[in-house]
């Protein structure tokens, strides 16, 4: 069994926050030789497919990264090797930054090659509260015109990732709708303006929104854009449940769009504010090892209804493919108890975890080796192609977070309401508004710490 300070740590993520996609020089004091040789013996012991690992020879790799590449499964997209240093700072505090470096925390799409949108930000931002929100447009930045510019282009134009560089963005802000006593209104109307902003240190804030939706026939909805598994969360979620257990929340949609996952605590707290009364001590989710450690390690951890509970029959799901991991987990440990909705797109797929060790010799890298299947209290889980939707409908990033004509929050609560969607489910007529052809070209800010896919679960020395 796992011991309970192992427990407190579990972490389940396919997002690392790293310096780019280049290895960063060795910490002082450590001896490549000697990670090489705690790699072998790490993947030896605690590989999920320790039984099908290559036989090679340790000198014919300059570093343990390209020996980890070598010794990788197939099935195996996840296991990599960090700095200790950046995986404390991202999931303890969910700081992506340090020393002097800045960001503006900006995640961007393409949705035509001329039409820049923000696909979300961090609120408490100095880019959120300017106006950089998920829905806005952007024109230009310091004057470069986005429509005679390509991504690399606008990528130079942000400057340096230093605290207190500049820049100047021509945008215009979405309009957004609510429901105001039962009825739509547009509550803030579509607007132009130009921001200056300076990069700053960024801090991901887990939760991007939280809300209470009261529909036409009083029914009130819980509507949670969740972002990260992170330690922030704990509190965040909190404060979130206790409001809609106030408000007599009787449907939830939480929306896990971009969501990598992190700390399978959290997701075991999700599932504990969400699941009806009658699944309190039923297993949740169970743990499957290689040989080696499946009879010291494979367990099961059961559901603890929290004390905002709210005891649901059913929830409202938003995914794509980054939707992952813990996210996924989630998703499909709720399914044996309750009618689990999934509306967007396909997730991306990992039914895997694995232990971040460290290597206590210099206690400089934290290893993340996949090590473990999850499967739900039903013993499903092999889910390498992605969780199917329910309900396919498009990710528009035209609409800011909580405007209920944004498709996949507007289909849920038409579904709440009437009982069925409203089919067929075709692109918004703000998306009619651009070139389809080359809608949702993925396109990111190059921030100084990218967000990769990997995984992430246990801290073990």
């Amino acid at each position: 069994m796992l011991t309970n300070l192992m427990k407190k740590t579990i972490l389940l993520s396919i997002i690392i926050a790293l310096f780019g996609c280049e290895k960063t020089s060795d910490p002082v004091g450590t001896n490549p030789v000697q990670d090489k040789v705690y790699l072998q013996g790490l993947m030896s012991a605690w590989y999920l497919w320790n039984d099908e690992l290559p036989s090679i020879d340790i000198d014919d790799y300059s570093t343990q990264d390209e020996m980890l590449l070598a010794l990788r499964n197939e099935q195996d997209k996840w296991s990599l090797i960090q700095s200790k240093a950046d995986y404390d700072a991202y999931y303890g505090s969910g700081q992506v930054t340090s020393g002097d470096e800045g960001a503006h925390g900006i995640y961007m799409n393409y949705i035509s090659e001329q039409d820049l949108y923000i696909r979300f930000s961090y609120p408490g931002s100095k880019a959120y509260e300017a106006g950089l929100r998920r829905g806005t447009r952007i024109k230009s930045i310091n004057g470069l015109q986005v429509s005679d510019a390509n991504s690399d282009q606008i990528n130079s134009s942000l400057g340096k990732n230093l605290k207190g560089v500049e820049n100047t963005f021509e945008i215009t802000i979405p309009s957004i709708t609510k429901y105001v006593d039962g009825e739509k209104v547009e509550v803030s109307a579509q607007r132009d303006t130009t921001i200056t902003i300076a990069k700053e240190e960024l801090i991901i804030q887990p939760v991007l929104l939280s809300e209470v939706i009261e529909l036409p026939d009083g029914k009130k909805v819980g509507h949670l854009v969740f972002k990260s598994f992170i330690e922030t969360a704990e509190e965040a979620l909190a404060n979130a449940f206790a409001e809609f257990k106030s408000e007599g929340v009787t449907e939830l949609v939480l929306d896990l769009r971009y969501n990598g996952g992190g700390r399978v605590n959290i997701a075991s707290q999700i599932a504990g504010y969400v699941l009806p009364s009658s699944a309190s001590g039923k297993e949740l989710f169970k743990y499957q090892h290689n040989p080696l450690q499946s009879a010291e390690y494979d367990e099961s951890q059961n559901v603890e209804l929290m004390p905002s509970n709210l005891n649901l029959e059913r929830i409202f799901i938003f995914g794509e493919g980054g939707t992952a991991s813990s996210s996924e987990l989630v998703i499909n440990s709720l399914k044996p108890y309750m009618d689990v909705q999934l509306l967007g797109q396909n997730t991306y797929g990992k039914p895997v975890g694995s232990y971040a060790f460290v290597n206590e010799s210099n206690n400089a890298y934290v290893y993340s080796i996949i090590s473990l299947r999850i499967l739900n209290a039903n013993g499903e889980g092999n889910y390498f192609d992605g969780l199917p939707v329910d309900q396919l409908v498009e990710d528009n990033v035209m609409y800011d977070w909580g405007d209920v004509n944004e498709p996949m929050l507007y289909q849920a609560l038409y579904k709440i309401e009437h009982g069925t969607y409203d089919l067929p489910v075709i692109a918004s007529a703000r998306m009619n508004e651009v070139n389809l052809e080359h809608k949702n070209k993925a396109f990111k800010k190059a921030e100084p710490k990218e967000e990769i896919f990997n995984t992430i679960m246990m801290l073990k020395k």
